[in-house]
């Protein structure tokens, strides 16, 4: 065979070689992706219920959010209730009607 020829053959197996390991690595170092999250304010919730409302009706709002919260949790979401919310995009948030 050709000198020239094996050269080139042997530069380009460790081109291929390396960038495989490159590849690799960077799989290995790759961040996690990123978690959806929902803001939920429960605070606003209590704050719309009439005080009169029966115990039993206000119970059933708040077992009703508490079910958002969790199929929004069983769907991925990570939920966080407003009230320790610093900032957030408007998109963020979920509103609890």
């Amino acid at each position: 065979m050709n000198q020239s020829l094996v050269k080139t053959l042997m530069s380009l197996g460790m081109s291929l070689a390396g960038g495989a390991l490159a590849a690799g690595w960077m799989l290995y170092r790759a961040e996690p992706p990123a978690v959806p999250i929902a803001i939920l304010d429960r605070g606003a919730l209590l704050r719309t219920l009439d005080e009169n409302l029966p115990e039993k009706e206000r119970a059933r709002h708040l077992e009703r959010f508490e079910s958002m919260a969790h199929r929004l949790s069983d769907a991925g979401y990570l939920v966080i209730d407003r009230g320790w919310v610093i900032a957030a995009p408007e998109d963020f948030y979920v509103d609890p009607q």
